[in-house]
């Protein structure tokens, strides 16, 4: 992976695959905050499932090697009506995690509003798991709900991004040590909203042009492969 950061090292940027996350060393991770690519090819449960089944075990995997034991997973993924009837994809992947090892903690919403499209993502779930080997969170007496436009993304993004008050919410409900990791960084708006909030982030993305957009907007430096290939436990010590 091509690595970048800054001055300070509280941001990290990964150019690679996020189904390896070997740099990124295991239990090290406070939060999990992402939007994964959106299901938007084929229909059907069939197809829906063959989603959910690659999230959960192509990318969970690694999900559950760099998170903390108390750690927060969540996912913000959109909904789809296939022609027929709308499929419910919150069950469809929380069904799958919970075979690789999460258990859903709370869901949220985000409803899009003045949304482009007539069915698609129009509902978009907020689902907060923790590995079933952890401690569950306590149920609270609020919901995360919001009805919001879909935000003006970064000039130079080829996707759309989450509205920067959900993150924020996200991370207020989360635990608060260690980084935040959005294994689908995009143009990084989740890392936005963690310096914000005094956090540091981990961003991982695969697109080289989207890497380059999101280094730039951090003011990122890429890292010579001499520092990355320091021992992880210098690394975590910082």
């Amino acid at each position: 992976m091509t690595r970048y950061e800054s001055r300070d090292g509280r941001i990290r940027l990964f150019r690679g695959d996020s189904r390896r996350l070997g740099p990124i060393p295991a239990a090290s991770v406070g939060v999990i905050v992402t939007s994964p690519p959106y299901w938007i090819s084929g229909r059907g449960r069939a197809s829906a499932e063959r989603y959910a089944r690659q999230l959960a075990v192509d990318f969970g995997r690694e999900w559950r090697r760099v998170l903390a034991s108390d750690g927060d997973l969540w996912l913000v993924i959109g909904d789809r009506h296939d022609g027929a009837e709308w499929v419910g994809l919150d069950g469809v992947v929380t069904s799958w995690l919970r075979r690789t090892g999460w258990r859903l903690q709370s869901r949220g919403f985000w409803a899009q509003t003045h949304s482009r499209e007539r069915w698609d993502n129009r509902v978009n779930y907020l689902l907060r798991y923790r590995k079933d080997t952890g401690a569950p969170v306590r149920p609270r007496g609020t919901t995360l709900c919001f009805m919001l436009p879909l935000p003006r993304s970064h000039p130079d993004s080829l996707w759309d991004a989450i509205p920067e008050p959900v993150v924020q919410a996200i991370l207020e409900a989360s635990r608060k040590r260690g980084p935040v990791l959005d294994p689908f960084a995009g143009a990084g708006t989740t890392g936005r909203v963690a310096r914000a909030c005094g956090r540091a982030w981990i961003g991982v993305e695969r697109d080289p042009r989207m890497a380059g957009v999101t280094a730039r907007r951090f003011r990122l430096t890429r890292v010579s492969e001499a520092r990355t290939a320091r021992p992880a436990g210098r690394r975590a010590a910082r």
